[in-house]
């Protein structure tokens, strides 16, 4: 099979919209999330462990032997579910797999990353509404997560590595798509521009992961539509946590339709993606000078401290508290309270009755 396809980047940042552009290609099958390179990193290296790192070699397995059963199982899934779709290349979206490039770039030598940027308001503010996140924490979250898959990146070098931002592809789609899908190695397909007719015609659910629509198409406004959500005070909290980064990568806090090129210089084949090798030049060329050293991933996704889940969980009740609180919530728990009522006395005759009857047996 061609060398499989992993979709990257923060959560909110449009990934699963991308899923559905290339798992629309005649060639390509990109099932729902899976998280399935956190089990592949807890196999080469058991998590909490002292000797975590070298389990297998104390049974005599060398990582590379390790490594190619490993590629064998997860390959062998992803294969099984591609070949079902009549597809020959096969792929995975899923968020936190951002933290997982290097094992997975290791496993498979040969896959190739797609990395999607969205500007950091706009992520901060999906996470806020949907996610109760607050809005420093968040912003924290879309810094290091980009700065890991940036720094991945770079040494996954031009030929395994391609970053697109969220609003180029909404904005421009045919352009930028041509040019992942040359990118790819791929021929072009026009199915990647009306993913919403081939997902449906394919039967797929309505709403998937992050509650994405499948039938909805390509939507210029969605890109800016975060803008009224963020006060002028969460704003700035954001520019602060991810200012340079973002200006960086071509974006402007304090106006959200400006995007600055992606790819500087016209020697570069591809004016919309930024690959691994046109990402080092960008750094390089880049004043003042930005550092991309290795992130820590902080407390966000699925390794929460207690503290942080306990936190995470007084705000989700706190949520859940405002939304009892509507009329119409508070309506239908009174509805549901007078119907257990007026069910009680039938719930106890008939448990009565069956006591009757077992008695008499």
């Amino acid at each position: 099979m061609p060398p499989p396809v992993f979709i990257v980047g923060t959560m909110r940042s449009g990934s699963t919209l991308l899923r559905l552009i290339l798992d629309s290609h005649e060639n390509i099958a990109i099932g729902e999330e899976t998280g399935f390179a956190a089990g592949l990193s807890a196999a080469r290296t058991i998590p909490g462990w002292r000797y975590g790192a070298e389990w297998s070699t104390r049974l005599g397995w060398s990582r590379d032997e390790l490594d190619e059963r490993l590629r064998e199982l997860y390959g062998g899934m992803f294969e099984r579910h591609a070949l079902s779709q009549g597809k020959k290349r096969w792929g995975d979206r899923t968020p936190f797999h951002s933290w997982h490039i290097g094992d997975m770039a290791e496993v498979f030598p040969d896959a190739v990353f797609v990395a999607i940027l969205r500007h950091p308001g706009a992520v901060v503010s999906s996470l806020k509404n949907k996610f109760h996140y607050a809005v420093p924490e968040a912003a924290s979250y879309w810094t290091r997560t980009n700065t890991e898959v940036l720094r991945h990146g770079i040494r996954l070098g031009a030929e395994r590595f391609a970053l697109v931002r969220y609003e180029d592809v909404v904005r421009t789609p045919e352009p930028v798509l041509r040019e992942l899908v040359d990118w790819l190695k791929e021929p072009w397909s026009d199915a990647v521009l009306r993913h919403q007719e081939v997902q449906a015609a394919k039967g797929a659910p309505r709403l998937v992961d992050g509650s994405t629509s499948t039938r909805a198409p390509i939507d210029t406004d969605r890109a800016h539509a975060w803008q009224q959500s963020l006060s002028s005070e969460e704003v700035r909290i954001v520019e602060e946590h991810t200012g340079a980064l973002a200006s960086f990568l071509g974006y402007h806090s304090d106006d959200a339709t400006r995007l600055d090129p992606l790819v500087l210089g016209t020697y570069l084949p591809y004016r919309h993606l930024l690959t691994g090798i046109s990402l080092a030049a960008r750094q390089a060329s880049w004043s003042p000078s930005l550092s991309l050293a290795a992130a820590t991933r902080g407390d966000t996704g699925m390794e929460m401290t207690p503290d942080e889940m306990s936190r995470r969980v007084e705000q989700a009740e706190a949520a859940l508290a405002r939304i009892r609180a509507r009329p119409v919530v508070r309506l239908s728990e009174q509805v549901r309270r007078a119907q257990k009522r007026l069910a009680l006395p039938r719930a106890v005759e008939l448990r009565d009755a069956v006591r009757r009857r077992g008695q008499r047996s």
